[in-house]
């Protein structure tokens, strides 16, 4: 269990102890969390099961022979991986606007394996059509090297190509993601303990 499992299962279990209480309510939660209401409550929960399942996915990112695995199966790893970390920065938005967090934000919104998720993992053949966003084409060759690797000819400058290493945008986002986590355990644990 790394940090960032850590910290989501302390949160969670805070919110269980609360739960777990005699004739606790979901009035209980919604102020032991300090949110809104209970449509923020449910929010925040959804938002650390969303958590927690993408980080399975990124353990068994972390575990695979990239050179053993046939193309088809990196693209369904490097796919899975890439929007796992997508839905773990929607995720902790949603917290963090629930719970009034608003420090680092900016660091989340611009994290880098966002964008080359948006460019590799969610493009489409249109993409690039009445706007300046463009569709990439992920090289599997680089997938055997672990790298999300490409090009998009549909852009405005003419062919534009990227490529970074896939464990090295993981990680950094896994630092951005553990600082946040931290800030939001702590503001939950700290209050209530």
């Amino acid at each position: 269990m790394n940090n960032i499992d850590s910290n989501i299962h302390e949160i969670r279990r805070a919110i269980s102890e609360v739960f777990e209480e005699f004739e606790s309510t979901t009035e209980d939660l919604v102020k032991f969390l300090d949110v809104a209401d209970e449509h923020a409550y449910h929010s925040v929960v959804d938002s650390l099961y969303l958590l927690e399942d993408t980080q399975l996915a990124k353990h068994e990112f972390d575990n695979l022979q990239i050179k053993e695995e046939t193309a088809g199966r990196l693209y369904l790893f490097f796919y899975g991986v890439l929007n796992s970390c997508y839905m773990q920065q929607q995720a902790i938005l949603v917290i963090c606007e629930n719970l009034g967090i608003s420090d680092n934000i900016v660091d989340i919104r611009s994290a880098e394996i966002v964008a080359y998720r948006n460019d590799f993992s969610a493009h489409s053949p249109n993409r690039g059509h009445c706007n300046d966003k463009h569709s990439f084409i992920l090289n599997r060759t680089a997938m055997k090297r672990g790298e999300v690797a490409g090009y998009t000819a549909n852009h405005k400058h003419g062919t534009v190509f990227r490529e970074a290493n896939i464990y090295k945008l993981v990680s950094d986002w896994n630092l951005i993601l553990d600082k946040q986590l931290e800030l939001v355990a702590s503001q939950l644990l700290s209050e209530k303990t």
